[in-house]
């Protein structure tokens, strides 16, 4: 199957489009800034915010490419303006198959458990952008398309300078780094993360079905549920830190969107791996990380 992959110069990006060409497809990737080293595929530069791609005989298209932060102007044109000029370039080559790459975020704050039907309350811009170019993508005359609304992603790409505003990567960057971690939220359930290999699987799939069925919505996360604390456990014991983990509980501290329901992705063939896999996976990314550093993202 031959597939554009929009963001291939990005960190998820990078990572799906080497995944397709791994499982046997053609991948073509379009970045708007960073060219990916040593990439498997040809890579093509270009705006979408500003020009349409000029490439024939695409079965199915992959829009990974967004702005996580600016102005309202600069993420009106990042990602809602890119998403319309891709799904016109979509509909006038007639491409049949058409994933988009959302975020939780659309939600904005949820005290509860996130399902495909949930409300937005008190979303971000960026979380409003992403709505909006999902509505876009639902609109359109692409035979097929789904939208996959994605959790924090994993991987050995993640950014563990700028750990401020996650709490999630802030403890994990003190347990890599033998810091004591005090956890105000250690009985909290929490599966809002997947690691990009396990997205890449559910892409496999979705690609090779036989029909999509129109349009759809996806919520991705982990299976597992686990306490806060657990996740804790996990990756201190997966690192051999030496921090100790002070579970002190704080009234009032509530985590943006803890829980996620993934049982729709799941009744279409999303299985991921253990969650306790996909953590140990992600502390032994950030020691490879360490090591050997990544390109920086779009």
């Amino acid at each position: 199957m031959r597939i554009l992959v929009t963001g291939a110069g990005g960190n998820v990006g990078q990572s799906v489009a080497a995944g397709l060409v791994s499982a046997g497809h053609e991948a073509i990737g379009i970045c708007r800034n960073h060219m990916p080293k040593n990439a498997p595929y040809p890579v093509i530069r270009l705006d979408l915010s500003r020009e349409r791609p000029d490439i024939q005989n695409v079965d199915a298209v992959i829009h990974i490419a967004a702005a996580l932060n600016g102005t309202a102007k600069q993420l009106i044109y990042d990602n809602i303006k890119a998403t319309e000029n891709l799904i016109s370039y979509a509909e006038q080559m007639e491409v049949k198959r058409f994933v988009y790459l959302s975020t939780v975020s659309v939600h904005g704050r949820s005290d509860g458990e996130l399902s495909e039907e949930s409300g937005r309350k008190d979303a971000e811009l960026y979380g409003v952008t992403k709505y909006l170019s999902e509505c876009l993508v639902g609109e359109s005359s692409i035979p097929e398309k789904i939208v996959l609304r994605l959790p924090r992603m994993l991987g050995p790409f993640t950014d563990m300078k700028h750990t401020k505003g996650s709490g999630f990567l802030t403890m994990a960057k003190k347990i890599i780094d033998e810091e004591d971690v005090t956890c105000f939220i250690p009985g909290i359930r929490y599966n809002n993360f997947l690691h990009v290999e396990e997205l890449e699987k559910f892409l496999e799939i979705l690609l090779t079905k036989q029909e999509w069925e129109g349009a759809q919505i996806f919520l991705l996360g982990a299976k597992e549920r686990l306490t806060m604390l657990d996740v804790l456990k996990i990756m201190k014991d997966e690192a051999g830190s030496s921090s100790k983990i002070l579970a002190e509980e704080k009234e009032g501290t509530v985590p943006n969107c803890s829980l996620i329901s993934t049982e729709r992705a799941e009744a279409y063939g999303f299985s991921p791996d253990s969650a306790e896999h996909m953590l140990r996976r992600f502390v032994r990314d950030i020691w490879k990380q360490r090591k050997e550093p990544v390109n920086e993202p779009v």
